[in-house]
């Protein structure tokens, strides 16, 4: 009968400190988190569009794909760029008339030259040699032109070259894809240039709306602690703290910037340490 009482007493006074340590440590967080819940979004959001529109060859990604930047996430019908591409190929690469004309300057140059000491000589006409300086005059100003139009030519054919890669659809950062708004067969319209929706989760944005007194604690720091859902802490870079309070709910926005590399924290929700 002792020993029962005994147990009993031991167990009463166990739950006694485990109820006061329990209690401490919520008043203790709760105290620390007043007012400081926030919310953790991805720190970009990217519908990614595309300049060029037609219809959707490939789709090349799934939805919940992990890409890198410039990932091709989609392709659209190249018909007619690659039609383009190759006329200004051949139009850049084709020699036949500058070398022509290149000749044409070498040959009036060599007779204006083997024709001046003869008029010294008084074995060649002044005349004629004035006529073989025009020539050469004539001559340079077409091999002028024709390099002209080669120069001209090769921009040209950059141009087809890069209306050709803005056929394909890449990604601006790197990220998981979303959203896939368009399939293949289905056009893409200047009206409607998103393709897919991509999130980048290596960084998140923790937002709060703190009162006046708890945000001028944060206005001199560069960094805050975020207490995450499963009651992690971790850093993150300050990145706006606004200058005044919004009018309708007197408090002033924080926003949080924390590192998220290994994609591990998905939870939206979060609280501010208290400094």
């Amino acid at each position: 009968m002792k020993l029962n009482k005994t147990l009993l007493t031991l167990i009463v006074a166990c739950f006694a400190n485990c109820s006061a340590l329990l209690g401490q440590s919520v008043i203790q967080r709760t105290s620390a988190s007043i007012d400081m819940l926030g919310s953790l979004a991805p720190f970009r959001s990217t519908e990614v569009a595309t300049a060029e529109f037609g219809i959707v060859d490939e789709v090349l990604v799934r939805r919940g794909e992990f890409v890198q930047s410039g990932t091709p996430l989609g392709r659209l019908n190249s018909e007619q760029p690659r039609a383009a591409l190759k006329e200004a190929e051949a139009d850049a690469f084709a020699t036949g008339t500058l070398e022509t004309a290149r000749r044409d300057v070498e040959f009036s140059s060599r007779r204006v030259q083997q024709t001046r000491p003869l008029v010294e000589q008084s074995k060649a006409s002044p005349r004629e040699l004035e006529k073989f300086e025009l020539d050469l005059k004539i001559a340079e100003a077409k091999f002028k032109t024709q390099t002209e139009a080669k120069q001209l030519s090769q921009a040209r054919l950059e141009k087809a070259e890069i209306a050709l890669s803005e056929r394909t659809i890449r990604a601006p950062h790197e990220g998981v894809v979303v959203e896939i708004y368009k399939k293949e067969g289905e056009y893409i319209a200047g009206n409607a240039p998103a393709f897919v929706k991509l999130l980048d989760i290596s960084k998140l944005r923790a937002t709060f709306m703190l009162s006046e007194q708890m945000a001028d604690k944060f206005r001199d720091r560069t960094s805050a602690e975020i207490r995450l859902s499963n009651l992690v802490v971790v850093s993150g870079q300050i990145e706006y703290i606004a200058p005044f309070a919004d009018a309708s709910g007197r408090t002033i926005e924080l926003t949080v910037v924390i590192d998220n590399p290994d994609h591990s924290i998905r939870a939206a929700n979060c609280e501010l340490v208290n400094p």
